[in-house]
């Protein structure tokens, strides 16, 4: 059945349509928590909330062929908030060389080091590269224009290859 036909079903209550468009793109969906949450168990939980979420709200989604950029939404939020209330990271804006200079750690994780960017830096990079998601679905899921998107690429790659030198690669 199309997509937009079980949209339609979903904002008319219909609890099965909603659970087929979440199970049509279970993996995406999963792979953009984990990414975030970086655990399983977290990852499924963040997921979970996005489903009720979703279910409570089906019925304010003005364009039913943004289905899936507003879930994607309702997810990043749903894990920012649970890692909010976990107080799992802590994010170290500026002087991350010295902070880590200091820590002893020698051979940072890309992703480690991707997490410890401002939150907007971080979220454009997680999105993009470990999502794979376009410079306007971005846009849509962080609700500002593509050039802002693309500024904070920009700015996250560059305090990025600042904190690990040249051996990264960007995605072409």
């Amino acid at each position: 059945m199309d997509s937009l036909k079980r949209v339609a079903r979903a904002k008319a209550g219909d609890k099965q349509a909603l659970l087929d468009l979440v199970l049509a793109r279970e993996r995406e969906f999963y792979g953009l928590s984990y990414v975030y949450m970086r655990n399983e168990q977290d990852a499924a939980d963040a997921l979970q909330d996005m489903i009720v979420i979703l279910y409570t709200r089906i019925h304010t989604l003005k364009k039913d062929e943004s289905f899936y950029s507003w879930a994607n939404q309702i997810l990043v939020r749903c894990c920012l908030t649970k890692l909010r209330r976990n107080k799992r990271w802590q994010l170290i804006p500026e002087g991350y060389e010295e902070a880590t200079e200091h820590s002893g750690e020698a051979g940072l994780d890309l992703l480690n080091a991707v997490h410890k960017l401002p939150g907007a830096q971080r979220d454009v990079i997680l999105l993009f590269y470990y999502s794979d998601k376009t410079f306007e679905e971005i846009s849509e899921i962080q609700s500002c224009p593509v050039g802002t998107v693309k500024s904070r690429l920009h700015q996250g790659l560059k305090k990025l290859k600042g904190w690990l030198g040249d051996g990264y690669r960007e995605k072409t």
